[in-house]
């Protein structure tokens, strides 16, 4: 159960809220408001470890670096031509059902 102290507490007591602080968090408030927690090395490194996704923007930049690399160069087909040339198989392929 974490432990919830005054500021003025943790002020006179830090080496016994250090070692409190291994096993579980200290919350330390002033005026009964929220002010600091006191956490172990080991929780505050995995409270970092969840480190937020990137946002989409970021993704769609580093997407359309990698086609860039991928493509050296080279021009993409544009999308008119890849959906004419879907439609023209498409239409070759129903023509064969019948």
């Amino acid at each position: 159960m974490p432990v919830t102290v005054s500021a003025t507490y943790a002020r006179i007591h830090l080496g016994e809220l250090f070692i409190s602080a291994r096993h579980e968090p200290v919350f330390i408030e002033r005026d009964g408001k929220p002010l600091a927690v006191l956490l172990s090395q080991k929780q505050y490194d995995k409270l970092n470890a969840l480190e937020k996704p990137p946002d989409w923007r970021s993704l769609v930049n580093q997407s359309r670096d990698y086609v860039k690399q991928d493509l050296a160069g080279r021009l993409l087909t544009l999308p008119e031509d890849v959906l004419t040339e879907i439609r023209e198989d498409r239409n070759e392929q129903s023509e064969h059902l019948y």
